[in-house]
């Protein structure tokens, strides 16, 4: 729209003020109106930060408006305990050590391929390029594995207590063949375009907190491909924090020294995957997946153990929804805009870079 940046910048820098004396005016923490003028508060820095970051360039006044922005939601959330965070990891850690898998049992099934690693790492398009292929279809966040988890494990702990390995490792087989059910079920009852199709061969779970779930994941799939993108470090947590998630599990991400321990706690329980389970995630680098899409794909569908298809190098040109914030930049295609995208604001991540 012809001077459309123009009417809204003038909107909001009349705006912003008036909305600050608003809130202001409403702080009482029985006066609910306060953070409904601190929510809109934030929306509107986030608008200007996007106008100089996009428009004028000016990387100042973008990340002040960025900042401003993301102190406003973190008054309405409770202290970003670390502790707590460090406790789980440190559990998973001691109960998943080296030898804990010596059982032998799982299902030999391939059917589900697991999507971890860290929030805007690329995750959305590796998927999408997945789903490209005729046989394996992207169910997003929707992991029977994660929301199911509490359930498995407990069945796992009840059964380890019989003392009879036979019936463990039965558990095991029952409850993979339950999260690989359910997972068909729900692709059944959901999609649109599955009248008279044949069930694909793989079923993609893109939750990417799974990475802390590996060692269940591991002992119901042994077979089953794990695919860890990882992206540059500060591209990834820059990225992380530019964006407004919804309400949640992410909403820490909008601190730096909340967002450093989350990274940090991440890439640890990540060293510890590899360090008991040698070679059994598979790493993919982004910027490898973005520089040079048809080699790193063709390697990515070996390991699935199905045969390449060259559609899937239109994966992009796909109408299939994509319900995460990657969406307008995966229906672009590859590109590698993003990548090192923080440095021009080097000098405002210096913080997050010392952490």
């Amino acid at each position: 729209v012809d001077k459309g940046w123009d009417v809204l910048v003038e909107s909001l820098d009349s705006q912003i003020p008036h909305f600050y004396q608003l809130m202001d005016g409403n702080s009482s923490a029985k006066n609910p109106h306060g953070q409904s003028y601190a929510d809109q508060l934030k929306k509107m820095h986030l608008a200007m930060f996007a106008y100089h970051d996009f428009k004028t360039k000016d990387t100042d006044k973008a990340f002040d408006h960025l900042s401003k922005a993301y102190k406003l939601k973190m008054l309405a959330l409770p202290p970003y305990n670390s502790a707590i965070e460090k406790q789980r990891v440190d559990t998973v850690k001691q109960i998943f050590h080296t030898g804990f898998w010596s059982m032998g049992a799982g299902s030999t099934s391939k059917t589900p391929i697991f999507i971890i690693g860290f929030v805007r790492s690329g995750s959305t398009l590796l998927e999408r390029i997945l789903d490209a292929h005729p046989q394996i279809v992207g169910t997003g966040e929707d992991s029977v594995m994660n929301g199911r988890l509490d359930y498995i494990r407990n069945e796992i702990v009840d059964a380890s207590r019989s003392g009879d390995p036979r019936e463990l490792s039965d558990t095991i087989d029952v409850l993979a063949d339950f999260v690989t059910d359910t997972t068909i079920d729900r692709w059944k009852k959901t999609s649109k375009t599955n009248k008279g199709q044949r069930t694909p061969k793989r079923f993609v779970d893109k939750m990417l907190t799974n990475y802390m779930n590996i060692g269940f994941i591991h002992l119901l799939f042994p077979n089953a491909l794990i695919l860890h993108v990882a992206r540059e470090p500060m591209d990834t947590i820059f990225s992380a924090y530019k964006h407004d998630f919804p309400p949640g599990g992410l909403d820490y991400t909008s601190d730096f020294q909340s967002l450093a321990h989350m990274y940090d706690h991440y890439r640890t329980i990540m060293d510890h995957w590899d360090n008991v389970l040698p070679g059994r995630v598979t790493h993919v680098r982004y910027n490898d997946l973005v520089r040079d899409m048809p080699t790193v794909a063709k390697s990515i569908i070996k390991a699935t153990g199905l045969e390449w298809h060259d559609e899937i190098l239109n994966f992009h040109k796909r109408k299939q929804a994509v319900n995460t914030l990657s969406t307008t930049q995966v229906r672009k295609g590859i590109y590698t805009d993003s990548i090192q995208a923080w440095m021009k604001y080097e000098e405002h991540l210096q913080p997050l870079v010392k952490m």
